[in-house]
């Protein structure tokens, strides 16, 4: 998957809400992520519950494995991009499954989440994790909110789909998205679907993972740590779906006309070889910078990639422009613009004030209003 959609898609899963046996959000399991269970202090019956397991364990049991299946699928990189740190990270994604665990109709319990918990930490791969792709303890079962009636998590609805806005607490209880379903964002083609859209277009259809080998283009997106290679959309030409430079110094395209970029999801970009080279490079790492520094591609041609680190936006002037600067997240409850900055902390979104398209409104939590 290029680059660009694949930042989208990493940024779509940390901001979704989490499955937990019964809700939904985002190698092999990394080094202690097996633990995330192991802390609950809950007695084990003879059926296998946990008898005395609380929801305040479980979501902590579950923020623990989630945040390091980040951490573990990123070479580190995922966290201080997206929180700061992992401790973070976990708080923030605790009261976001505390607040399913009491949504309306929601068919998430602690043993539910706990079971997810330890889902994640024993069988999630990274690709798996990258494309949305949920262990079978983590699937959403049915609420008790009929369609068409507003949600704020997919637990609470008997569908098991909760179709929310990019910049929306509240949403409606509808069918889960098949392929050829209209889409905005990864997050309106639910799970195991990416939402596939032109260049340059802001709305697009969800389409089915393309894997290793595989054909594809804009409205195709490759598997998980792969990049579509060759595709010419004026001609209509599909590409391939080639492995991303995964370690600093592999060979790359920026173009991806002869080869595959760098994973970003990893913390890596494409640098030029130098002037004339047309895209083609090494992989580096992405230095993380923080609020009020330049961001960006840095140089002409370019010499080093930078990103905000802790959640913070790169706001430029112009979108065409190369570099621009960090804009620190906002509170909850503060003033946001999901275009001018400042953004909102996951799992925060910037609700507008008004429903006329605007980007400037106010961060606001999963489940902090009342959606029914």
């Amino acid at each position: 998957m290029n680059q660009a959609l694949r930042a989208t898609v990493l940024s779509t899963l940390l901001l979704a809400p989490l499955a937990c046996g019964g809700g939904g959000t985002t190698t092999t399991a990394g080094s202690g992520a097996s633990s995330a269970s192991s802390s609950s202090t809950g007695t084990v019956g003879a059926g296998g519950a946990d008898a005395g397991l609380t929801a305040e364990q479980a979501c902590a049991d579950s923020a623990h494995a989630q945040c390091e299946k980040h951490d573990a699928c990123s070479n580190g990189f995922s966290n201080p991009l997206r929180y700061g740190d992992e401790p973070t990270c976990e708080a923030r994604t605790k009261a976001n499954c505390l607040a399913l665990e009491v949504a309306p109709g929601t068919s998430s319990t602690p043993e539910t989440t706990e079971a997810c918990a330890t889902a994640y930490a024993t069988t999630w791969t990274c690709t798996e994790y990258l494309d949305d792709v949920l262990p079978a303890g983590c699937v959403a079962t049915g609420g008790k909110v009929a369609m068409g009636s507003p949600c704020a998590f997919n637990t609470q609805c008997e569908s098991t789909f909760c179709a929310l806005g990019s910049t929306a607490v509240c949403g409606t209880c509808q069918p889960p998205p098949a392929v050829g379903a209209p889409c905005e964002v990864a997050g309106d083609c639910g799970h195991d679907l990416a939402c596939g859209k032109a260049a340059g277009a802001t709305t697009g259809t969800c389409a089915a993972y393309v894997a290793v080998s595989g054909a594809c283009d804009d409205t195709h997106p490759c598997d998980a740590r792969l990049a579509c290679v060759g595709s010419v959309a004026a001609t209509m030409t599909m590409g391939t779906c080639m492995t991303q430079g995964a370690v600093v110094g592999a060979a790359c395209d920026n173009s991806r006309k002869t080869m595959a970029n760098c994973d970003a999801t990893l913390g890596l970009a494409c640098i030029p070889t130098g002037p004339g080279a047309k895209g083609v490079g090494s992989c580096q790492a992405i230095g993380l910078v923080a609020g009020m520094s330049i961001c960006g591609s840095i140089g002409n041609p370019t010499t080093m990639v930078t990103d905000c680190q802790a959640g913070g936006l790169c706001v430029k002037a112009m979108a065409s422009d190369k570099t621009g600067t960090c804009a620190a997240p906002a509170a909850d409850g503060a003033a946001c613009d999901s275009v001018a900055g400042p953004p909102c902390l996951t799992p925060a979104k910037c609700v507008p004030a008004t429903a006329d398209g605007g980007t400037a409104g106010t961060c606001m939590l999963p489940g902090s209003v009342t959606c029914m």
